[in-house]
């Protein structure tokens, strides 16, 4: 059987179809494995591209860190913590503003029980998920009465989370990841992004990949994937022809788009791959010198409007790390622009230099982690797992848990692998 893509959801499947005695062919785009999750060298500092978040809730992460043998690491708490108001900087404890936020957060997420009761099975109660499935992340916000700095302490929370313009983004993301997180904000900012493991995830990577022997190819582009008769064929982009007898393509929901399938996917998925997932984010790196503080600080609206302190060090400089709801919008080459903006969300620091990988103008990736745009659980997400005779898809977007995290790509890539291996007897 052949996978398609080397990310963790295409590592997974392999495994798990090598496993059960299946010969298995990786064919991956990049020259490297990981997909959106990515750890790469700049000024001599590895730092993490794309996915780095995990924690003991999830728990197909949390199985891999435990087999690889690898140490977590806890996010220690700010120096100093800092939100925006309009144009008004307040500052204060981390507890004082996590207070502010719950007083919209809790808002947002009422009646979340009942909507995702199994927070792993999000279509168990469908029928009352569907009024937040119907909405964006904005009408979401329009719907509740809030303070000024409620609202504006509520939206830097939730831009900072969708890599995507609130009207984009489906409400859904939220309540799943409070569900997931065990129906509180404190374990939600926890599980999403304050533990991450002391070695790079490539180490994570190596040791699922090297869990089962399968064949790799790296470099290889996948144009068509056609079925006939009782097998499949896929071509890469360079006319190469590799059969198989089952194919799980494990590629981001935005670029499936560019696979050619035959016969056609059925009307259900086109419809969903058309819509795709809204993330159009991104993660970027700044290197400033300034107050020896370790800090937080999130402003609505911002182009990088959550940034906080990674990396402290001797030269009185630090790393700090943003995330940002477009790509677009950051113009990371142009250091006077970083510099400018930099002075926006956290004034009194030096820009030294600033990097980003732009995930939207990556023609393999086309947008971050997977936040997914209203009606996609009510009208897509069980068409999407649904297997199309011997061809099926997985990711970290299709996934039933933590989509848009590496849980949820191992998650999906275990299903697919077992579905596969099991169409491949």
């Amino acid at each position: 059987m052949i996978v398609i893509g080397g990310g963790f959801a295409g590592l997974a499947a392999a495994r798990e179809a090598a496993w059960a005695g299946r010969a298995v062919l990786l064919l991956e785009a990049r020259d490297r494995l990981g997909g959106r999750t990515w750890t790469s060298e700049w000024n001599s500092e590895a730092i993490e591209y794309g996915g780095q978040y995990v924690h003991w809730h999830q728990p197909h992460t949390f199985t891999e860190i435990s087999r690889a043998g690898i140490a977590l690491e806890v996010d220690r708490a700010p120096d100093e913590t800092a939100w925006w108001v309009g144009n008004e900087r307040r500052t204060g404890t981390m507890a004082q503003r996590d207070e502010i936020a719950r007083a919209g957060w809790d808002l947002f997420v009422e009646g979340v029980t009942e909507a995702l009761p199994q927070p792993h099975a999000p279509l168990a109660a469908i029928d009352r998920l569907a009024r937040f499935d119907r909405i964006s992340m904005a009408e979401r916000v329009d719907q509740l009465k809030l303070t000024d700095e409620q609202r504006d302490v509520l939206l830097a929370e939730l831009e900072s989370v969708s890599s995507a313009p609130l009207q984009n983004a489906g409400a859904v993301a939220v309540l799943r990841w409070h569900a997931l997180s065990g129906y509180s904000l404190a374990l939600t900012q926890f599980c999403g992004g304050r533990v991450t493991m002391r070695a790079p995830t490539r180490e994570l990577l190596e040791s699922v990949a090297g869990g089962a022997s399968f064949e790799r190819r790296l470099g290889t582009l996948v144009a068509a994937v056609r079925q006939t008769g009782g097998h499949v064929e896929v071509e890469t982009r360079d006319g190469t022809m590799f059969p198989a007898a089952a194919v799980v393509v494990a590629v981001p929901l935005n670029v499936l788009g560019a696979i050619e399938f035959e016969p056609a996917l059925s009307e259900a998925k086109q419809a969903a791959i058309a819509q795709g997932q809204a993330s159009r984010g991104v993660k970027l790196f700044i290197r400033a010198r300034g107050p020896a503080l370790q800090i937080n600080t999130i402003r609505p609206g911002h182009p990088f409007g959550y940034l906080t302190t990674e990396e402290r060090y001797d030269d009185g400089s630090q790393l700090m790390l943003g995330f940002g709801l477009d790509a677009e919008r950051c113009r990371i080459d142009d250091l006077s622009w970083v510099q400018r903006e930099l002075d926006r969300i956290v004034p009194g620091y030096q820009l030294i230099d600033a990097t980003m990988h732009d995930w939207l103008d990556d023609e393999l990736a086309r947008g971050t982690w997977a936040v997914h745009r209203p009606g996609w659980y009510e009208h897509h997400h069980a068409e999407m797992q649904r297997r199309e005779g011997r061809v099926l898809l997985a990711g970290s977007d299709l996934a039933n848990g933590w989509s848009g995290f590496i849980d949820g790509a191992i998650e999906s890539g275990i299903r697919g692998g077992t579905l596969a291996a099991a169409i491949s007897r």
